[in-house]
């Protein structure tokens, strides 16, 4: 009974979402995994045979009360000067509920600024920001409910908006068959153009589905995740049409198998490989980055990306490497802690 209620909650949660949707801005805030690991594996993971603290600020149901007092710092090198920061705490749990906060800030660089007409002003910078609050109670020894709260905001000179939203997610998992589950609604929410021409209106959203599986007598795991299930056709328009040669007028059939194009741009698959008690290496493969950010004759490792993970003394470590396009790379870097280790005896 209480299972079935957790997933009503989780539907009635996207049926909301979806009312008058997608009126508002993205935000790297929410397309970017902010964990190198997840961002390794191919995107945010949203199931995991293990806890994570890193990996909890984008799914409290990996909260666990054995890590209490962790901190965990991210930073991403995007591109041209983007960057984006997040820090993830993991509070003392109240009764059966497991409780983090953290806030990821991005900074959008600097812009050269000109009036009507055409004449240089003072140069402005621009930045995304948001605080969230997630909780998470396992609801017996498999599956776990989580929600998170967030609420943020753009500046942009003169342009500013507010966001307020929640997120929902459900997860499972079988220890003894290594086998973990995960259903999570991201990003929903609304926008409000405060300032400028910033629009108001729903927020884009994210269903996401994910499985981990581990093996074993083999030293690694699969991470699979099929993500943006609630809309099925993600090519841009015109992916799937012939071409017509303007001279000859000759029609060229598109040779592209369609339905496997379209299932293939919501998946990416991650493998973890374990490298020792410490240490951990992450390949990850995203296939719409793939065909969507390649340049004639030119694939290069975009789609790619890579990292590991290890500790030193107090500190752990973990470092990914994506490879958006062939013109550059992202650089995903983290630390986790725990202050109370520090604290004299």
């Amino acid at each position: 009974m209480k299972l079935t209620h957790a997933a009503l909650v989780l539907v009635a949660t996207v049926m909301i979402a979806h009312e008058g949707r997608c009126q508002g801005q993205e935000s790297l805030l929410f397309e970017l995994a902010t964990d190198a690991r997840s961002a390794a594996l191919g995107g945010a993971v949203m199931a995991d045979l293990e806890s994570d603290v890193h990996g909890s600020g984008l799914n409290p149901c990996f909260l666990d009360t054995s890590i209490q007092g962790d901190i965990t710092i991210d930073y991403i090198d995007y591109f041209a000067g983007v960057g984006m920061t997040a820090v993830n705490y993991q509070l003392l749990p109240k009764g059966k509920w497991n409780l983090q906060v953290g806030a990821r800030f991005m900074n959008l660089g600097t812009f050269s600024g000109y009036d009507a007409a055409g004449n240089t002003t003072q140069d402005f910078g621009g930045g995304d920001q948001m605080v969230y609050f997630g909780t998470s109670r396992a609801i017996d020894s498999v599956w776990t409910l989580g929600i998170q709260g967030f609420i943020g905001s753009r500046h942009l000179n003169r342009e500013v908006a507010g966001w307020l939203g929640a997120e929902a997610f459900l997860h499972a998992r079988w220890k003894s068959k290594r086998i973990a589950t995960g259903l999570a609604l991201t990003g929903a929410g609304y926008q409000w153009g405060l300032k400028g021409s910033q629009p108001t209106g729903s927020l884009p959203f994210n269903v996401q589905l994910a499985l981990t599986k581990g093996f074993k007598n083999a030293p690694f795991r699969i991470f699979l995740k099929a993500q943006n299930l609630q809309t099925w056709d993600l090519a841009p328009p015109g992916t799937y049409d012939d071409t017509v040669d303007p001279i000859t007028q000759e029609v060229t059939t598109n040779s592209t198998f369609k339905f496997g194009d379209q299932l293939m741009r919501h998946v990416t698959i991650g493998t973890a490989v374990s490298a020792g008690g410490s240490m951990e290496i992450w390949l990850g493969f995203d296939y719409r980055r793939r065909t969507e950010l390649m340049a004639t004759d030119r694939l290069s490792g975009n789609g790619l990306s890579f990292g590991a993970q290890f500790e030193f003394g107090k500190f752990a470590m973990r470092i990914g490497r994506l490879r958006y396009h062939f013109a550059g790379a992202s650089t995903h870097i983290g630390i986790r802690f725990n202050p109370r280790k520090f604290t004299r005896s």
